[in-house]
């Protein structure tokens, strides 16, 4: 069934919104300008995808503002303002639910990542580790998908995402041993099922800070162990992208590509193999062809030779 919501319906939603809903988070974080100076901005998505991205958000402010006690309705307002692109309001949103459920390793998850989005990158790093600690011994669990995969599976787990995330945050300060260690606990952490969708992505960053540490050997072992042929149910851009790191996919196939996962990966072979001029031309495009940029890309030309161990 389709979902449908009146202009009149979504009117009475908005106003029940909580009295944040539509304050731009002037405090929340860098969203307006890249490391790289140049202007950020919320993406423009057709207007069909952003009439469901309003009505999901009014949904989920309403919820909020019916049942504020509720762990959910915080969660589920602060995702919602994410996945609109609004990211320095998703923060805010986060933050005022952390106040009300200061024990939240779930909250702490979510505005982690949208700090790191925000390039509060140390800030962002807190979280994830106060995430962990408020964790414990709990029980890990499926983290429900706002954005569903084309089979409708869920493949991550809280406890998951927060080891994961953390790693590849890591990648902005520079300390490349946590995102080696990271990513090794967060693959340990798959389910079986989604064990080769997750080895990808962690080869990847794997890949990436061997090569920023020099230890090329490392690196390349860490690729070499992805074999063609993997059956993935979510992260197969990633698996392009490591193809073309271990050089069976050639990267001029890609320049009309706009994704910034392979892009990057082009980019840094560039760097690795001291093409500079075309290293940093392919970062600054992944930069300035997104409207929200992309961070990886602004700290390898704000700071290459960044090291945070």
């Amino acid at each position: 069934m389709t979902r449908r919501i009146s202009t009149l319906t979504l009117a009475l939603l908005l106003t029940a919104a909580p009295a944040s809903a539509n304050v731009p988070g002037a405090d929340a974080g860098n969203c307006a300008t890249s490391l790289i100076g140049t202007p950020l901005a919320i993406p423009k998505f057709s207007p069909a995808t952003q009439k469901l991205l309003d009505e999901d958000i009014a949904i989920a402010a309403a919820a909020l503002r019916i049942a504020p006690e509720r762990e959910d309705s915080h969660i589920w307002y602060g995702r919602r303002l994410d996945y609109a692109g609004r990211i320095c309001d998703a923060v805010d949103a986060f933050s005022a639910g952390i106040k009300q459920f200061p024990e939240s390793y779930k909250l702490y998850r979510f505005r982690a990542r949208d700090l790191t989005r925000a390039r509060r990158f140390e800030e962002a790093l807190a979280d994830y580790a106060k995430a962990l600690e408020l964790m414990g011994d709990t029980p890990d669990s499926f983290e429900p998908d706002g954005m569903p995969n084309p089979i409708g599976l869920t493949i991550s787990t809280y406890r998951g995402n927060i080891v994961y995330y953390h790693a590849q945050t890591s990648f902005a300060t520079g300390d490349y041993p946590t995102m080696v260690t990271g990513m090794a606990k967060s693959l340990e952490l798959a389910a079986d099922f989604a064990r080769d969708d997750m080895r990808v992505p962690t080869a990847y960053w794997t890949y990436l800070a061997y090569r920023k540490m020099g230890q090329h050997d490392k690196a390349r072992a860490a690729i070499d162990a992805i074999e063609p042929g993997l059956k993935l149910i979510e992260n197969f851009t990633y698996y392009q992208a490591v193809q073309i790191m271990q050089g069976r996919l050639d990267p001029a196939a890609f320049k009309d590509s706009r994704d910034s996962t392979i892009k990057f990966a082009i980019a840094m072979e560039r760097r690795f193999a001291g093409d500079e001029t075309g290293a940093k031309a392919l970062l600054t495009e992944i930069v300035r062809e997104n409207p929200q940029g992309h961070w990886p890309s602004e700290a390898e030309l704000a700071a290459p030779d960044r090291r945070g161990y």
